[in-house]
């Protein structure tokens, strides 16, 4: 009978060490990739005081995937924003965006000889259309919510997340590393997506593909799709950049 008590408390210490949250960490290459991508992506967007870039954008607003629009961007931490749309949707609109130098409102100019808009950034006509404000340009939000759900998954060891490891890449021009992660959202609410795929620019360590996949109108679907294309970083902007008397700026 020894024997067998010896087996059988082999095998409980066995179980309980693989349990779910008690793997080291070198179990899962992976999650190891993701995660080092993102620790990557947040050193790299910490170092980031400005930066210049074309947009390429897909959201669920107003009850569907609005087609995809493109947008040029000046970005400069601390919230300013100014965009000019220079794909086939809304071409030519453009907004800025400050807290300072637009007292915080939105300015937003449809086309030439319209009268711009003054609006709160937060307000239903700045949001017509858009799954964020406008308070979350930049490249910063894509970083923090990737982060965000990361932080809450080692919180909470317990609950199953999947990692896939989807090699390199070339967007754009950039090559790229690519990663998916599925998030137990089901389990957990706080986490901001069910499923999140990135590819971060190896010359930037930035993002330069998101999409995100949620629960949108009772199905699993794509939510969002972003692509950050051309970014130049640190490049100097000055206030003059997010003025409505820049003489560039229809507004």
């Amino acid at each position: 009978m020894r024997p067998l008590f010896v087996l059988l408390l082999v095998l409980v210490v066995t179980s309980v060490s693989l349990a779910p949250g008690a793997r080291a960490e070198g179990d899962d290459p992976a999650r190891a990739v993701a995660e080092a991508l993102v620790e990557r992506m947040i050193a790299a967007e910490r170092g980031v005081k400005d930066a210049v870039y074309t947009l390429h954008r897909r959201e669920w607003a107003d009850g569907g995937l609005i087609p995809e629009e493109r947008m040029a961007i000046k970005w400069r931490r601390g919230g300013d924003v100014y965009m000019r749309w220079v794909g086939e949707r809304y071409n030519g609109r453009e907004v800025l965006y400050s807290p300072t130098l637009t007292g915080g409102k939105l300015l937003v100019s449809t086309a030439a000889y319209v009268p711009t808009l003054t609006l709160d950034p937060k307000g239903s006509v700045a949001m017509r259309g858009n799954r964020h404000s406008v308070l979350d340009a930049g490249l910063s939000f894509p970083v923090r919510m990737v982060r965000e759900d990361f932080e809450l998954a080692r919180s909470r060891p317990e609950l199953p997340l999947t990692a896939e490891d989807l090699g390199p890449r070339v967007l754009f021009g950039e090559s790229a590393r690519c990663a998916r992660v599925t998030m137990p959202k089901d389990q957990e609410p706080g986490f901001y997506a069910m499923k999140s795929e990135f590819c971060i620019a190896d010359r930037t360590g930035l993002p330069v593909f998101f999409e995100i996949t949620d629960r949108m109108g009772g199905q699993v679907q794509v939510v969002e799709r972003f692509n950050f294309v051309g970014v130049k970083v640190n490049q100097g902007l000055t206030d003059a950049d997010f003025s409505a008397e820049n003489p560039a700026y229809n507004l």
